[in-house]
């Protein structure tokens, strides 16, 4: 499941900065912020308000996926990714009638929600997209194997959830080659099958 999540993750986050080509994340927020810091510095406080905009939306999207949660303990991880299927679907049609910018805003809200579905399998606290930490935890992980008191499974499983983000912004670029509703109908195909088996999982999931 979190590898699913991730590659989904990383085929929108691939299609939002395709979408725009102006260096803007929809689930990269380390990068945006580096980005808002730079044009702050350089005082082009217009161009800064759109990532600064992405950054407030996808905070937003945890908030509100943590109040779902909160509220619906048992069944919040399949009313989460149907939330975000619905955004997603959204977005599809927003292209059509308003600036590119709203698009990416919608996929930054969901993206920020979805963070809150993958609890389900991975420590509660893991953000979804914090590429990063899997890097961090693939080196960890081989140094101790190097040391020979590491675990190969735990190795593995850290890289592949790296990999999962990476071929996912693969093929979220390769998408983009179409337009952009059709490279979203992967993303909210994947969402969907995601949310079926979330619900069809849901008396067999911890309630933590």
């Amino acid at each position: 499941m979190p590898f699913l999540l991730l590659f989904s993750a990383g085929i929108v986050d691939a299609i939002g900065f395709i979408h725009l080509k102006n260096g803007l994340f929809v689930s990269f927020m380390s990068g945006n912020t580096t980005h808002v810091a730079m044009l702050l510095s350089s005082h082009q406080y217009g161009q800064s308000i759109s990532y600064i905009g992405v950054i407030l939306l996808f905070v937003s999207g945890i908030t509100v996926g943590e109040m779902i949660a909160v509220l619906q303990k048992k069944n919040y991880r399949w009313l989460v990714m149907s939330a975000v299927s619905i955004l997603l679907c959204s977005a599809i049609f927003i292209e059509k009638i308003t600036v590119p910018m709203a698009t990416n805003f919608v996929l930054a809200f969901a993206m920020g929600l979805q963070n809150i579905a993958l609890r389900i399998t991975i420590s509660k606290a893991m953000p979804l997209t914090f590429a990063t930490a899997f890097l961090a935890n693939t080196g960890r992980e081989l140094a101790l194997l190097l040391l020979g008191q590491g675990d190969k499974q735990l190795f593995l499983k850290q890289l592949s959830l790296w990999l999962a983000i990476f071929i996912g912004a693969i093929v979220g670029s390769n998408l983009m080659a179409f337009s952009l509703n059709y490279a979203l109908v992967v993303p909210v195909v994947l969402c969907l099958c995601i949310t079926g088996l979330l619900f069809w999982l849901k008396d067999l999931t911890n309630d933590d």
